[in-house]
């Protein structure tokens, strides 16, 4: 492995380290001890590293991507953590997403550090837990504040994403009156599952709420989770069903509930997530605009899947990184030398460029004090 260059070396010891959300520790040790070699100052929120360079008086823009993969998963016919590089592309849990963003990043933090390009500061937060509470970009928000901009890296095969869905998980229930199953034909009852199938057949497999964004479509809402019944000789007197809504900055969940309400009249509905919620930056913001330029793409675009850029809700930023989105938790999850190297090149020319376009804001908002 010595004949490859570092961010492939790198790549490949990270992915070695076995880090499913919320077991980061090991792998937050080691690149806290990368950082301390590389004299970058770095801060400890548990298993969230933040890094950071100062450039002199400016804005501050934050490169944020995470530590942690989802779990390996069937159906795999290479071994998850050899991180073997093969024909210029390493297979593995989280090459793609994200451990090639986090190596790209870090490098491209270094890099700054010695270029000494750019003025303002630079801080990488590397999170834990995105891919299930998003816990490590909430510790970093709280101890940092709100940043003037902000890159998430995720694998966009380094397409500029400006707007990203919003999640919304929305809960029915459906009450009716229990007896034995012996008893159907002569004692009253009322079957729960039975109405809640009836409701859930009326309104469909999948929904679309009226209008569509421009980048990012149709708001949808996908029925996932559907349980009735502890025992098979007794009618059930509860069903509870699971609602997916994937929303546009033009809904909200209480469209969806209005809805789901329209299209089943006998249901309970309630909200047991709304805390993701559509982010959009427009196209003419100067930090998408230097974004593109970096990238060498004309448009931005947008993205249905979810991370931590949700939560920078009023912050300007894009989500850009190398990989491709398809590979993301797939058995044989890949990532190429090819894309890594542009991740780490795009990221590096991308920082100076942004603190440059981020200052004039931050200008006029000190001058307005």
């Amino acid at each position: 492995m010595s004949e490859l260059p570092e961010s492939a070396r790198l790549l490949a010891t990270l992915v070695a380290i076995e880090s499913v959300s919320g077991s980061e520790q090991r792998i937050a040790d080691h690149v806290v001890e990368l950082l301390r070699g590389w004299r970058i100052d770095c801060e400890r929120l548990g298993h969230t590293l933040v890094a950071t360079v100062e450039l002199g008086r400016g804005p501050r823009l934050l490169l944020n991507t995470h530590l942690d993969t989802v779990p390996v998963g069937n159906g795999w016919t290479v071994e998850p953590y050899a991180a073997r590089w093969e024909s210029g592309r390493l297979y593995g849990r989280g090459a793609n997403d994200a451990k090639a963003s986090v190596v790209a990043m870090l490098l491209a933090l270094r890099a700054c550090a010695e270029s000494r390009s750019g003025r303002g500061t630079l801080q990488l937060a590397l999170n834990e837990c995105e891919e299930t509470t998003n816990l490590g970009m909430t510790k970093v928000l709280e101890r940092c504040g709100v940043p003037d901009g902000a890159i998430t890296g995720e694998p966009t095969s380094l397409e500029v994403v400006r707007a990203q869905s919003g999640l919304a998980v929305v809960t029915a229930e459906w009450h009716g009156r229990a007896c034995h199953a012996a008893h159907v034909q002569r004692v009253e009852h009322d079957n729960a599952l039975v109405k809640a199938a009836g409701d859930i057949v009326r309104a469909g497999p999948w929904m679309k709420l009226d209008g569509e964004h421009e980048l990012l479509g149709a708001s949808t809402v996908a029925t996932t989770v559907l349980k009735s019944g502890e025992r098979h000789n007794v009618v059930p007197d509860k069903a509870e069903a699971v609602f997916d809504a994937r929303l546009s900055p033009r809904h909200s969940a209480a469209d969806v509930v209005e809805l789901l309400g329209s299209r089943m009249p006998h249901a309970k509905l309630g909200v047991r997530s709304a805390r993701l919620k559509p982010f959009e930056t427009s196209e003419d913001h100067p930090l998408v605009q230097a974004a593109l330029s970096t990238a060498g793409r004309a448009r931005a675009i947008g993205s249905s899947t979810m991370s931590d850029m949700a939560l920078l809700q009023g912050v300007p930023a894009v989500k850009c990184g190398p990989g491709d989105t398809a590979r993301s938790h797939t058995p044989d999850e890949y990532v190429l030398l090819a894309e890594l190297e542009a991740g780490v090149d795009f990221y590096t020319r991308f920082a100076p460029r942004a603190l440059e376009a981020l200052a004039p804001a931050l200008a006029r908002q000190e001058t307005s004090r």
